[in-house]
């Protein structure tokens, strides 16, 4: 489906189905003429409360959903620097983004990385915050996060932090962007930081895969140059240091006139502007246009070309890249939306089906690539299944099938009047979204939109141009194509520098068009028939604080809660159906998941629809049985719900299709042991102690023997004996919801239930704890060290709370920024089954695991000297988030849900346990927290991972060989 018509569904839905994730990193900085920064700092200090709204400053208010309660002011400074303030004084997190229009693109020749460079020395000092660590540990105890990210026409800095700390958050902030220090000691430091994330990444197929499109880009194009950096590419060199090119490079790129800010705060507009005013009208302007690269991404001998690359993970992939013009100018248009709605539609008789149906794909996704300045392409990529692997071309003929289609059939204007109908819905119920990622989105749309449409635009459609959708499709040809393959197979005949890709040019030969049979069964969607009509929000009948238990049976239990705090025409739905068919053992989970998938895969067409008008579903398989959640508007949700139910125990099962999902499924559990290393042994610690659960490789081979006939048996036998909770919240009534709980009841429940209990392995009896070597295939090395509060009552996890913030900002500082032991180094808690734990992980290129044991033991080890020492900053944050009220429906679902599954089958649910906490968090002192980080860090409550084996060590290590004998051995933490 089209990648930016489903973004835009997913703001009312991302809670519930996607996530979105960034390259992580965190430091960066340069220099300006501090004369001419702080004179004008101090000029526009004494004027800025004098002069609330500034004429210079041309405010202007951008156009918000109705349903948004903030408040939005759109200024420009002095200097040129462009602010949008966001007033919100119900908000409990503050937020803060800079948006620099300077990403890789903007790397001297020979210094590739140094944007990224940058961006990470920024965080490490300036001249009125000189300490490296300052500002990290500042924004840790202000109960916030920080981050960054370069990307190739822009650099992003952004923070978020308790309301009450924002001026000094900005403060701080501002002096990025105008007395940055640089020091030496750091760069050289901070280099190695850099060099250690290309390397952690250097076995990542999504940056190997991009290292061979720099081979066969245009060589000048700025997409075709290496963007991370390295020890080569930033080293000291005869008349230029690198902390030289990072001066001449910040004086020369980091121009006010190119940044964007976002601030969103409980103050006024009035008093936000004055903060930012005073702390931004110093930033310097040289007045730098905008960077635009005027060269092709492909030159004209390079297309069509297809380029086959060998991945280190399972991978067959096919993606197909259209040089087009940008789209920028058209967002009032959307012409490449509406092609990639047409193109990446999974609904019936869609590109997708036929591809299913001919086995040659399992997925497609179809949008825009878009790098700002610097051009555009069109993106087609297919997951390919084996046969298709071997049966590219017939691939292709599908896709260009497809685009004729739409250009015989798809210049319909209706098409365009139902994506503007459901954006505009979707912008009328818009959910409050999170500051730290609203402040993001919105920096880089000022580089893009207009003031008044920084919020609207992507909801935008104002006019149909079958013109401009008939330009698009002439770039989509046979002619004006790259087409690459993931493939293991074949011969390789180069290799991409730096990441050391294997991969093959092709010679492209014409495609034959489909036969007219196969034409027949392709078809562009038809209305949508779950668009929502009936957005009426219903008056409230109970405000009981809590929801209330409806249904009490041994086999179903409902609550239910009408909402009255959002207003929107929305409900979520989640039922949880533990089964002993699923809880009895390996075969039981293998074939949940393959009957989870199966159904899935059966839904998808008839859902599909309803995903894009605002509805969405899953079904997942657990330890126990099924979780299953539907959300949205509930105009139709009973609909969806009835056929979710019916595809649940009465599957079609088709052998074809099982075949397919298996070889996927099983492909994705094996993929799971070639990511980084420090995920590998994450990933580990559920198997190592809990039951019931299992290694990748005994999925694997379990799935590998389960028949369709072990599906089929397992279809007609999952109910029985199966306990069904389910929550109903939103905007329903207490008819409906129980309405939808006898449905539930009648398909899901069967016999008398049963209770089913897991089972978490205390880690007490052998003085010295566990480790467990784990093999991974990459040149890093990692440990993980897992420390187990000593029973799971609300003062072990009041004071687990606290010590894990205390100790996050100083651990990082200690082994990254200090020691440069490696580029992924966190600390925080972790509770696994729900009781709570402490994990401290560090990969790195440099240390082997028992050298990261030491530095592990040597943090731990100075814990007395400063633990508590800003207990009361430390607490307050922890105190603080607890105390964050849900920003939208599916937050709050998720909290009543979550309080739910606490309580387990027959339990009694606490819906109070935030309560409790904030109770047992005001009760942690310095003495108590002492010793409690004592008691956590007693060796015979740890468990370590490493990628290589830890012993012989001073004291006495119990090695884990075999996961199951070790989980077997007592005592035992029951799982409700």
């Amino acid at each position: 489906m089209s990648f930016s018509l489903r973004l835009q569904c997913l703001y009312t839905l991302k809670a519930w189905f996607l996530a979105s994730s960034f390259r992580v990193s965190a430091r960066a900085r340069g220099v300006v003429c501090v004369f001419l920064s702080a004179l004008l700092g101090l000029q526009v200090a004494a004027n800025a409360a004098d002069v609330p709204v500034a004429a210079s400053l041309n405010p202007q208010t951008p156009i918000k959903s109705p349903n948004d309660p903030r408040d939005y002011r759109y200024i420009t400074l002095p200097n040129a620097l462009r602010v949008l303030l966001i007033s919100d004084p119900q908000t409990e997190q503050a937020a803060a983004a800079l948006q620099v229009a300077v990403g890789s693109a903007a790397d001297p020749e020979g210094r590739e990385g140094l944007a990224h460079f940058l961006e990470h020395m920024l965080f490490l000092g300036t001249e009125k915050y000189p300490e490296p660590d300052s500002y990290q540990a500042f924004i840790s105890k202000s109960g916030g996060s920080h981050n960054a990210y370069t990307a190739l026409d822009h650099t992003n800095y952004f923070f978020d932090v308790r309301p009450e700390f924002l001026p000094e958050a900005l403060d701080r902030f501002a002096e990025f962007f105008k007395s940055p220090l640089f020091l030496e000691a750091y760069v050289s430091r901070e280099r190695e930081a850099v060099n250690a994330e290309y390397l952690a990444r250097i076995r990542d197929d999504g940056r190997r895969a991009n290292a061979v499109l720099t081979q066969v880009t245009n060589p000048e194009h700025p997409a075709s140059r290496f963007s991370v950096g390295n020890l080569n590419t930033l080293a000291d060199r005869p008349g230029e240091t690198v902390r030289a090119a990072l001066l001449d490079f910040y004086a020369q790129q980091y121009s006010a006139n190119r940044m964007a800010l976002v601030v969103l705060g409980r103050e006024s507009l009035d008093a936000l502007q004055a903060q930012v005013v005073k702390q931004f009208a110093g930033v310097a302007n040289s007045d730098r246009p905008v960077l635009i690269s005027d060269a092709p991404l492909f030159l004209p001998d390079q297309l069509p070309k297809e380029v086959v690359y060998k991945p280190i993970k399972q991978l067959r992939e096919l993606r197909m890249i259209f040089p087009v013009p940008a789209s920028g100018t058209y967002f009032r248009e959307k012409p490449l939306t509406q092609l990639a709605n047409m193109l990446g539609h999974e609904g019936r008789d869609s590109l997708l089906s036929a591809l299913k149906r001919e086995g040659l794909a399992e997925a497609l996704w179809a949008g825009e690539s878009d790098m700002g300045p610097h051009g555009s392409s069109f993106v087609i990529s297919v997951a390919l299944t084996e046969k298709g692997r071997g049966k590219r071309n017939a691939v292709k003929r599908w896709v260009f099938a497809a685009i004729d289609l739409i250009r015989k059939q798809g210049m319909a204007p209706w098409r365009f009047e139902e994506l503007k109908q459901l954006a505009q819905i979707n912008f009328r119920f818009q959910d409050v979204r999170n500051p730290t990622s609203l402040v993001q989105t919105l920096a880089n749309a000022m580089h893009r939109y207009p003031a008044e449409e920084v919020l609207r635009a992507p909801y935008l459609y104002q006019e149909f141009d079958a013109g401009l959708l008939a330009l698009y499709l002439k770039y989509l040809t046979p002619e004006n194509v790259l087409t690459l393959v993931s493939d293991a197979g074949g011969e390789f005949t180069q290799r991409a520098p730096l990441y050391q890709t294997p991969y093959r040019i092709t010679k492209v030969k014409p495609l034959k068009p489909l036969p007219k049979e196969s034409l027949s069964q392709l078809k562009l969607p038809a209305p949508n028939p779950f668009i929502p009509t009936r957005l009426q929000v219903r008056a409230v009948a109970d405000k009981g604080k809590h929801p209330a238990r409806m249904i009490d049976e041994r086999s179903l239990r409902l609550w239910f809660k009408q909402d009255e705090t959002f207003g929107l025409p929305r409900s979520v739905i989640r039922v949880q159906l533990r089964s002993p068919a699923v809880a009895n053992g390996l075969a039981g989970r293998v074939q949940a998941d393959l009957y989870a998938a199966m159904v899935l895969d059966e839904l998808n067409e008839y859902s599909y629809p309803a995903f894009l008008a605002g509805l969405g579903f899953d079904i997942r398989a657990t330890a126990r049985g099924f979780d299953i959640t539907v959300a949205g508007y509930n105009d139709r949700q009973g609909l969806l719900l009835t056929e979710i139910l019916e595809a649940l125990v009465s599957p079609r099962l088709e052998p074809a299709r099982f075949a397919n999902i298996r070889a996927e499924i099983m492909r994705r559990t094996a993929n799971g042991d070639k990511q980084p290393p420090y995920i590998q042994l994450i990933r580990q610690l559920v198997p190592t102690l809990y039951q019931p659960a299992w290694t990748s490789e005994e999925l694997v081979e379990a799935m590998g023997n389960t028949g369709l006939a072990d599906l089929k048996r397992f279809s007609r036998s999952f109910v029985y004996g199966s306990q069904v909770d389910m929550l109903a919240y939103g905007n329903l009534l207490p008819a409906e919801a129980r309405q939808l709980a006898t449905l539930v009841g009648q398909q899901l429940v069967r016999g008398a239930p049963q209770n089913l209990t897991g089972k978490l392995k205390l880690l007490t009896p052998t003085w010295g704890g566990y480790s467990r070597q784990v093999d991974v295939q990459h040149d890093d090395h990692a440990l993980v060290m897992y420390q187990q509060a000593p029973d799971d009552s609300d003062r072990a996890r009041a004071h687990l709370l606290v010590l894990a913030q205390s100790i996050r900002s100083p651990f990082f500082n200690s082994l990254r920024t200090e020691q440069q032991l490696g580029y992924v180094v966190f600390a925080g808690q972790m509770p696994v089954a729900d009781y709570p734990g402490l994990v401290l992980v560090a990969q790195s290129p440099v240390a082997d695991a028992p050298s990261l044991r030491v530095a592990f033991d040597k943090f731990i080890d100075s814990l007395p000297g400063w633990l508590a020492d800003d207990l009361p900053a430390q607490r307050a944050a922890v105190m603080a988030e607890l105390q964050q009220k849900p920003r939208n429906l599916a937050e709050q679902a998720s909290r009543y849900w979550d309080d739910i599954a606490a309580a387990g089958p027959g339990g009694k649910v606490d819906f109070a346990r935030r309560e409790r906490m904030l109770k047992a968090l005001a009760e942690v002192n310095a003495v108590t927290l002492r010793t409690f980080a004592y008691q956590v860090f007693d060796p015979q409550r740890r468990l370590l991972l490493g990628t290589e084996q830890l012993i012989p060590e001073p004291e006495l290590v119990t090695r884990v060989r075999d996961v199951h004998a070790f989980k077997a051995e007592g005592p035992y933490y029951l799982v409700p």
